[in-house]
């Protein structure tokens, strides 16, 4: 494709989706950066919640337009991608604000069931790292580091709802989303936090991991005196707290 004739910049309209107070819709951009061609998943909307979990999600501030924007690797099947997340947007974003139920159980179960046998290691942190222990914590999402980002998507590829990208800025090298009844967000190459003890998410994590018998299914997770150390160094007082208990401290 030629530089030239693609800075003009291309737009699909996505889907619209009505709300109570406003609306929320989404558009796909073709832009070239340098060599490189990338894919923006352009959003607008008018609901407050709405805007400030926008960015909370990774979207940058809105533009003069107002518009918010997120840039990913425009893969081969970036159209597909961005029409499975026009088709679930909503959905993402109010349950990010907790104006939805959040099916992370089964969101859960999807992801372990399609990388059974694929050889992709993996582990699960964050609060649904918890949730799996039983404790009472309500997950938002599924945070997963990976030691393949692109295997994870392909083995995800049907519910991409963001194609795995090449990060730049970010705390890890790649990156993907998923949608399953939950948002399920992976890494690999995640950059060393230089905390000692690690990071939950980082490489170094992986000396820290326990298995936990959920649902039929092992589930490998940082050991709960990890994730209290994190909690902690980020000031997650009643994420500290439920883990003392858990720790019957």
């Amino acid at each position: 494709m030629d530089p030239g004739a693609a800075s003009g910049r291309k737009q699909n309209t996505g889907l619209r989706h009505n709300d109570a107070v406003g609306a929320i819709d989404a558009s796909l951009r073709r832009v070239w950066d340098g060599e490189i061609e990338r894919a923006e998943f352009v959003v607008r909307t008018d609901v407050p919640t709405y805007r400030d979990r926008l960015v909370k999600m990774g979207w940058q501030p809105p533009d003069f337009s107002g518009a918010f924007v997120r840039s990913l690797d425009a893969t081969s099947d970036v159209e597909a991608i961005f029409s499975r997340f026009s088709q679930h947007l909503e959905a993402m974003v109010r349950q990010s604000a907790r104006l939805e139920p959040i099916h992370w159980e089964g969101g859960l179960c999807e992801f372990a069931d399609r990388l059974q046998g694929s050889g992709l290691a993996w582990w699960l942190y964050g609060s649904a790292a918890l949730a799996v222990r039983g404790m009472d914590v309500e997950p938002g999402d599924l945070d997963l580091h990976v030691d393949d980002a692109y295997l994870a998507g392909e083995l995800m590829a049907d519910l991409l709802v963001e194609p795995v990208t090449h990060m730049r800025g970010w705390v890890a090298d790649a990156g993907g989303r998923a949608y399953s009844g939950v948002i399920i967000e992976w890494l690999a190459g995640a950059h060393p936090s230089g905390w000692d003890p690690p990071h939950e998410q980082d490489e170094a994590a992986r000396d820290y991991l326990e298995l936990i018998l959920w649902n039929g299914r092992e589930i490998p997770v940082p050991r709960l005196d990890l994730q209290l150390a994190v909690a902690e160094r980020r000031g997650l007082d009643g994420r500290a707290a439920l883990i003392r208990r858990g720790l019957g401290r």
